[in-house]
């Protein structure tokens, strides 16, 4: 038994020697077979990207020339025109290193290729006036293959893998060098406004309460839901254009923005830049806030195209944008009552001065009493008590109750709902800043109709309402 222990081990590395050995030579062999591959590819043109000096490309819906002069390409049929030399320079890069995967020669027939009536060509020249000119034909649904073929060449089909047809524009305009949108952060937003022919609405921060307000088409200001608006600043500074239509438009009816269906203003803020060095700076100026400017932008929107994106035009721009639906639908679609705040009546419960409650026909007050101590430490401190006339109330049933209310908002706000004459439970507030009423009556088997504290009908969750109700029943009980 000992000896053949001995056989084990030498045997086992004998056999992971030998599997490593096999594994090292497929492997070998399978580089050498890609780079063979790689080698035995076929080069199309003979002709560098750099020294391009024409090129013009036509497709059953689009055709364009262009010529290199001083470095610079220019579109032959518009000088003004302009050209993104990057975007054109990447094109023609893609289309000389173009390689084939076969060569087919001494072909008698070029239609089954679709080859004898191409739908599209492309012209290259190079600086000695050497021009190459190729024909896209079909792809192969076999192999997902595709072939194409050279003017000069008339009885040779290359194959290759790359679809040429799909790297050449759908409009010229894509080769033409585009404006950007302008860039701002969405919390640097500080007022939108959209102006509409049904709908129109304000939303402006108020920078005494840093909250946000809404005016709505009737000129009456209200607050606003800070997520909705966060929301719409979000859409609306993140843009981004789908496509150049036309660079230089100079009739804005084709476009639909002779008339826009919609202007959007944004006023932004963005810091200051200085020219101080940073290295100069002191301490104590670095923990200034920052200096900063406001800044505008106004976006016209006109008609949508076929496939439902909207034409756009920037103030003070020429060129005309495409801009996908979903970045603006909502924008457009909206009015001031969807920014309205859901709150029905924030209560500040340290602000808080009194509230009185009318509910089954009774009215009581409950006053906020807050006395300030001094404990064995020296540390000020506050004891909170609530009383009604002469009764102290207990404080974890009354504040249970006032945290309710000031938690309580609308599941949808809506100004054709009429106000009753009589509501069945109704709060007016007193605080150190304002004094507001809040009403609460039943409305259906799901729902309360709520009178917030700017006068604003809603709906709140039944089961909210009855919950304030009974917290506020449980207080005298």
């Amino acid at each position: 038994m000992t000896k053949k222990r001995k056989w084990i081990m030498p045997v086992c590395l004998l056999l992971v020697f030998l599997l490593l050995l096999g594994l090292y030579f497929i492997l070998k062999r399978k580089n050498a077979s890609e780079e063979e591959a790689e080698s035995s590819k076929i080069q199309v043109l003979s002709v560098e990207s750099g020294k391009v000096e024409k090129f013009s490309f036509q497709t059953e819906d689009e055709s364009a020339s262009f010529s290199k002069k001083d470095d610079e390409w220019k579109n032959d049929d518009d000088k003004k025109f302009p050209v993104d030399q990057d975007a054109l320079e990447t094109l023609l890069e893609s289309i000389t290193s173009l390689e084939a995967e076969r060569k087919l020669e001494n072909v008698d027939g070029l239609s089954e290729y679709g080859l004898e009536d191409p739908a599209d060509t492309i012209t290259v020249q190079d600086e000695r006036g050497t021009k190459n000119e190729i024909l896209v034909g079909n792809k192969n649904q076999s192999t997902g293959d595709y072939y194409i073929s050279l003017q000069n060449e008339p009885n040779t089909v290359y194959v290759v893998s790359e679809d040429l047809a799909s790297l050449l524009p759908e409009n010229v305009m894509e080769l033409a060098e585009s404006e950007s949108y302008p860039s701002a952060a969405s919390s640097d937003v500080v007022e939108i406004k959209v102006d509409k022919t049904q709908g129109s609405y304000d939303l402006k921060l108020n920078q005494d309460t840093s909250e946000w307000e809404v005016t709505g088409e009737d000129g009456i200001t209200y607050s606003a839901e800070y997520q909705n608006v966060s929301s719409l600043a979000s859409s609306l500074t993140g843009i981004v254009y789908s496509g150049l239509m036309d660079y230089s438009a100079d009739d804005l009816s084709v476009y639909g923005l002779d008339q826009p269906a919609a202007v959007i203003y944004l006023k932004y803020e963005e810091e200051k830049e200085t020219e101080e060095d940073s290295s100069t700076v002191s301490a104590s100026s670095e923990e200034e806030e920052p200096e900063t400017v406001e800044k505008e932008m106004t976006l016209y929107v006109g008609n949508q195209d076929e496939d439902g994106n909207y034409y756009v035009r920037m103030d003070g721009s020429s060129q005309v944008h495409t801009v996908a639906k979903d970045s603006l639908s909502s924008v457009l679609e909206n009015n001031s009552v969807s920014y309205w705040s859901s709150s029905i009546g924030y209560i500040s419960v340290n602000n808080l001065k009194s509230v009185e409650i009318s509910y089954q026909g009774e009215i009581r007050a409950i006053q906020r009493r807050a006395e300030k101590t001094e404990n064995e430490d020296g540390e000020e401190e506050t004891t909170v008590t609530y009383v009604s006339g002469e009764t102290t109330l207990d404080t974890d049933k009354t504040e249970d109750f006032l945290y309710t209310a000031a938690s309580i908002s609308a599941q949808s706000k809506d100004p054709s709902l009429e106000a009753p004459k009589s509501a069945e439970f109704t709060m007016t507030v007193n605080t150190e800043s304002e004094t507001f009423t809040v009403s609460y009556t039943s409305y259906n088997e799901n729902f309360y109709l709520a009178v917030d504290s700017e006068g604003r009908t809603g709906l709140v969750n039944r089961n909210d309402a009855e919950k304030l109700i009974e917290e506020y029943q449980a207080i005298w009980s």
